[in-house]
């Protein structure tokens, strides 16, 4: 190279070589690759990639939690996504001890007499609930509280005696929980972004037929999957941008994006500064999926405007269940069955105040039955749906004013889609 060529030309010219091997890739190029194993859960999909991908930044991870009941989905998804990530990279768990992590192999640092255990740019999947003893023992990781987290736990040596051991938990993962359970305790759901696999018939049905045509020859599917050019490519892509080793990524005016924020919700709630975060955090993951094309003469990492923009619409999608706190299937519920009847209880009593208006448990069972041709389970519904609309202040449950008071009944309290 001649060596009157300036930084600049040397960064522009071994940057032309990655855009032309690792050329702009869109969200629907992205969404076409996905679609080869996951039909339908467009949002979900891509949350759980662009939270996979996070694992390759510095301090910018992001944490899903799946919440849906079970045979919906959430689990199948986390591993197909998964499966595009190098194995080395992940950290896989369908169950785990409150004291798992302690006990992972790790490094002695002699000078401080602790066991390392590194978590930096690595990818945690849980496929079923972990024990939640465990969920809170990571909240300063999932919260990126500090590079290094000190846990002590005592031991028994040889002697029969204990002793103390030191465990330093060392860098931020990015996170998916899978879980069949609804209940969510506020700080796990503040540091995660909420998630449910979609309910439609359309999934069901596509999902049918793609297992169908695996499940026919499941040699042939594979060989027929890892020869698509796109997959490869996405694959190579993604250990490309692990290998940049990225560390910081810049995020366009921060004045435009705060307010645009701002703009999503009519008031603003404590748990909206972590939302903020949530989003800001979603952004860099976009950018970093072209990041060649988004480095400066300087070296550094700067999101553009459509960055921003792809970010806003998948959080678009998903502000209303993060502004509640709540699993996006909770929503559904909510709105699917308990407004339906509510809604057709105030059509036929018109001179009824509508808010005096309850929704029986046996009204929501034929409503349930007439829309899904099954019956909705009691436990379900009492341990898992309604604790967690109460909570969020969506219903109230109480005894009626008038009639048989020996059962309450559900008052909802939101109406987001109209005003009575």
């Amino acid at each position: 190279m001649n060596p009157q060529t300036t930084k600049e030309e040397v960064h522009e010219a071994l940057n032309g070589i990655d855009q032309k091997l690792y050329p702009e890739m869109s969200m629907q190029e992205l969404l076409k690759v996905l679609d080869q194993t996951i039909k339908e859960d467009e949002v979900s999909k891509l949350i759980t990639f662009y939270c996979m991908l996070s694992a390759y930044t510095h301090d910018s991870q992001i944490n899903v939690s799946f919440n849906a009941p079970s045979a919906s989905g959430k689990t199948y998804i986390t591993k197909e996504v998964a499966q595009l990530f190098p194995d080395e990279d992940k950290i896989e768990s369908h169950g785990a001890s409150p004291t798992a992590f302690y006990h992972s192999e790790g490094e002695v640092d002699e000078e401080r007499n602790a066991k390392v255990v590194s978590l930096e740019r690595k990818i945690l999947l849980f496929y079923e609930q972990p024990n939640p003893i465990l969920q809170t023992k990571l909240r300063p990781v999932l919260s990126h509280d500090k590079w290094e987290a000190n846990h002590r736990i005592t031991n028994k040596n040889k002697s029969g005696g204990n002793r103390t051991e030191l465990i330093i938990l060392q860098g931020f993962p990015a996170t998916v929980f899978c879980s069949a359970g609804l209940r969510l305790d506020e700080q796990e759901a503040t540091r995660a972004i909420l998630l449910s696999p979609e309910p439609s018939q359309a999934k069901i049905q596509a999902a049918i037929e793609l297992q169908n045509k695996r499940g026919t020859d499941e040699n042939a599917y594979i060989q027929w999957l890892e020869s698509q050019p796109e997959r490869t490519a996405l694959k190579e892509r993604i250990v490309a941008i692990r290998d940049e080793h990225v560390e910081h990524i810049k995020l366009p005016d921060s004045s435009v994006i705060k307010e645009r924020f701002y703009s999503v919700f009519p008031k603003l709630r404590q748990r909206h500064a972590r939302d903020f975060t949530h989003l800001q955090q979603l952004i860099k993951a976009i950018t970093l999926l072209n990041l060649w094309h988004r480095k400066q003469t300087d070296g550094s990492i700067v999101a553009n405007q459509s960055d921003v923009d792809q970010a806003f619409e998948l959080w678009g999608q998903l502000a209303q269940s993060q502004h509640l706190g709540i699993p996006p299937t909770a929503i559904y519920f909510y709105k699917t069955y308990i407004l339906s009847v509510f809604n057709d209880l105030v059509a036929a009593n018109p001179n009824t105040d509508p808010y005096s208006i309850g929704v029986s448990r046996e009204q929501l069972s034929h409503e349930y039955m007439f829309l899904e041709k099954t019956t909705l389970p009691e436990t379900y519904l009492r341990k898992e749906i309604l604790p967690q609309l109460e909570a969020s202040g969506l219903i109230t449950q109480q005894a009626p004013e008038v009639g048989d008071r020996r059962t309450k009944l559900i008052y909802p309290k939101w109406f987001p889609d109209q005003t009575i």
